[in-house]
């Protein structure tokens, strides 16, 4: 269907040059556009097709109902995940195609949430101005220690400004208002559903043998020198512990590590929780054991199991809460899936 152009759109000039795209000097709330496929199709090209290291040319990523999303507001979505996805797969081809995803993902989102807002809109609703000062009161009191000024020197270093933060605020209170609204907290899961999720999923249920443990860790030094001095000390540890000395209080007073000041307690932990050069020392213990001075490449170790618990199969009736708020969320967002539908069937939507 080709894209309308109303009498009163608004020109976009420079759009493509010697099949370069150039930049559109206007982009963020224009209601209806007038471009032709060919323009279209290009921006669809550098924005999905970009490479890894590519920067996203700004241009029309999606319209919803007249309302534009730009290819920077996909970008300021996925920034984040674009950056631990280039840690994980640096030098990995899966790369783009990650990228990718992640972008089409955050467009889905975008394109959700001005449904969202526009129907909120449609009804005639208003954030007032308070309560959007009050969640960023909220913001700068817990991420920015209440120091507004770092706050206002954070936003000008990611280049916003406070009025488009509060609008940005303003839209999150939007959707997260109307989530509640629409989709219902009083939602009954009925104890057969409960019973024959269990009988379903018992693999599920079942819980790994466990450890309570304590640790006590010195670290290697730089030098031989000093490495040979840690080792030294960790073998006068182990004799201290097997002449009586208490190793929650030995744990205190050497320990390299953040459990040291708490007696080395680690608590009650499973196979997986532990590096591999523990696992198979702490769970070959028996209860009030303690291990013999292990050495891995970053320092010397000493364990100690104060408790064993042998792997079992949750009950139905100890299994019951969590299976019971598994279940109420997964209903709640099929009910989210499907408000969201029908605000998609009745929206015009193109994706570019």
């Amino acid at each position: 269907m080709p894209f309308p152009c109303p009498a009163n759109g608004i020109l976009i000039e420079n759009a493509i040059l010697c099949g370069m795209m150039r930049p559109m000097r206007q982009v963020a709330y224009m209601k209806r556009v007038c471009l032709p496929t060919l323009f279209m199709g290009s921006m669809m090209a550098v924005f999905w097709c970009c490479t890894a290291k590519s920067d996203l040319v700004d241009g029309i990523a999606a319209v919803v109902n007249g309302d534009i999303i730009t290819f920077t507001d996909v970008k300021n979505m996925v920034s984040q995940t674009e950056d631990a996805l280039r840690k994980t797969y640096m030098n990995d081809p899966v790369l783009v195609d990650k990228l990718k995803d992640a972008r089409k993902d955050a467009l889905e989102q975008l394109i959700e949430r001005r449904l969202i807002i526009q129907q909120f809109q449609a009804r005639g609703g208003k954030v007032p101005d308070e309560i959007v000062e009050e969640d960023i009161r909220s913001i700068i009191d817990e991420q920015y220690g209440r120091d507004r000024s770092v706050f206002i020197k954070t936003l000008e270093a990611l280049g916003l400004n406070l009025e488009t933060y509060k609008e940005r605020v303003r839209d999150k209170i939007i959707v997260r208002y109307m989530q509640q609204h629409e989709v219902s907290n009083e939602i009954i899961i009925s104890p057969y559903k409960i019973e024959k999720y269990y009988t379903e999923n018992t693999e599920e249920f079942k819980e790994g043998e466990k450890v309570k443990l304590r640790m006590l860790f010195i670290k290697k030094g730089p030098s031989p020198e000093e490495t040979d001095g840690a080792r030294s000390l960790a073998q006068e540890i182990l004799i201290k512990l097997s002449t009586g000395s208490e190793f929650a209080s030995l744990a205190v007073v050497y320990s390299d590590s953040p459990e040291g000041k708490n007696g080395g307690l680690l608590g009650m932990v499973n196979r997986d929780a532990l590096r591999e050069e523990l696992r198979d020392v702490a769970f070959s213990l028996n209860q009030g054991q303690i291990s013999k001075v292990i050495e891995t490449k970053d320092g010397f170790y000493i364990l100690q199991v104060e408790e064993k618990k042998p792997s079992k199969v949750m009950t139905l009736d100890e299994a019951r809460d969590m299976i019971e708020q598994k279940l109420i969320q997964q209903e709640r967002e099929q009910l989210q899936k499907r408000w969201l539908q029908s605000l998609k069937r009745k929206a015009y939507i193109r994706m570019y």
